[in-house]
């Protein structure tokens, strides 16, 4: 149960921070990106120009990520989940994203080719590996950022309070809405969008790592945009190793020709075929009611910045105020106090007692009356 939170805590706080970090303020600091970018890239080639302009510059989201982590004690928990570890497999769970990533785009770029929409032609030359390793740099920071700010703080800081449904239903509504802007958007593309958050959200939850979906990102983005040439979002790169004959392109079911693969049908089959893989092997390993629970339930909310007065809810809605913090506090004085009248009532006693035998020698049924 959620109970009484501070208003901080609510989805409708966190949903509009994270559009004023993440839509706002980085889109300012892009500016300044962009200036620092034509002083080290004077004349960049057509190629470089559209690695720079829509991959690079989702730089200045990830700075502003960490600039948010460290500067607000409430979200410092946050860094802890995007630093890289030997103990969770941090690398190892990003190869193994990287590995979903290609079979998931590549089956909806085989469905295209053996349906007859598209036709690729291969023209790649050793000139141009610098650029490719240079554009998977780039692609890697730009699909980080959306996901720091997607699985990372809107999923994490959802669920401290909410269930780990919650998180993961609005993670994939506000993902997809985050591309509503981009060129060739249709209904199903956005549909597979949406589809496609609640996946990832889902492999962050059974994988146990965000580094897993740094990985599928990624390599979903790399190969269709800068290995087989196919609009990524509706963007066309100017360099990859396959190109697309748009000429004779067919937009239908199984391939868009505004929007790429990810406004077809085989994407939104293939991100369900994966949210319902994690969801099965979850049932099996007896994981599902772990979607029930918020990290406040598990014992693992962050903790509260210090100084301050917090009414804390517990399941049966009875608030821990200040009066009973400072009962406890007095407790210790209290005994104190106690221990140092003790000696005097002892002695007390034994006067009263000493009283009383000398009484029984004087009149027995005194004494029998009173005992």
């Amino acid at each position: 149960m959620l109970g009484k939170t501070n208003y901080k805590n609510r989805i409708i706080w966190i949903l509009a921070v994270f559009f004023v970090w993440y839509m706002v303020v980085s889109s300012f600091l892009t500016l300044y990106q962009e200036s620092l970018q034509n002083h080290l890239f004077p004349h960049p080639s057509p190629a470089m120009k559209f690695v720079l302009e829509y991959y690079a510059l989702t730089l200045s989201s990830v700075v502003v990520f960490f600039l948010v982590c460290w500067l607000t004690k409430k979200n410092r928990f946050l860094l802890d989940v995007v630093k890289p570890t030997v103990k969770r497999r941090s690398m190892s769970k990003l190869g193994v994203g990287i590995l979903l990533g290609f079979l998931t785009n590549f089956f909806c770029i085989l469905c295209a080719l053996l349906h007859g929409d598209i036709k690729l032609y291969l023209d790649f030359s050793s000139s141009q590996i610098p650029v490719m390793i240079f554009a998977f740099i780039c692609v890697f920071i730009q699909s980080s950022s959306e996901e720091i700010w997607c699985r990372v703080f809107m999923y994490d800081r959802i669920n401290v309070h909410y269930p780990l449904w919650v998180a993961i239903v609005v993670n994939g509504v506000v993902f997809g809405l985050l591309h509503s802007f981009n060129p060739g958007i249709t209904a199903l593309a956005m549909a597979d969008l949406i589809v496609c958050g609640l996946a990832y959200s889902l492999l962050r939850w059974y994988s146990g790592s965000i580094w897993t979906c740094f990985g599928i990102h990624t390599m979903w983005n790399f190969t269709q945009n800068f290995i087989f040439g196919l609009p990524n979002s509706g963007l066309v790169s100017e360099a990859s190793i396959y190109h697309l004959d748009a000429a004779n392109a067919v937009s239908n079911w199984v391939y868009s020709y505004e929007f790429g693969v990810e406004g077809a049908v085989p994407a939104i089959f293939i991100d369900l075929l994966l949210a319902a893989v994690i969801l099965y092997k979850a049932k099996k390993d007896g994981r599902l009611g772990e979607l029930l629970e918020s990290r406040e339930s598990r014992g693992l909310a962050p903790a509260e910045p210090a100084g301050k007065t917090v009414k804390m809810a517990a399941a049966d809605e009875t608030d821990l105020d200040i009066e009973t913090v400072t009962a406890a506090e007095d407790m210790p004085a209290a005994d104190a106090a106690a221990e140092k009248k003790a000696p005097v009532s002892a002695a007390a006693d034994a006067e009263q007692k000493a009283s009383a035998g000398a009484k029984a020698e004087e009149d027995p049924l005194v004494v029998e009356f009173e005992e």
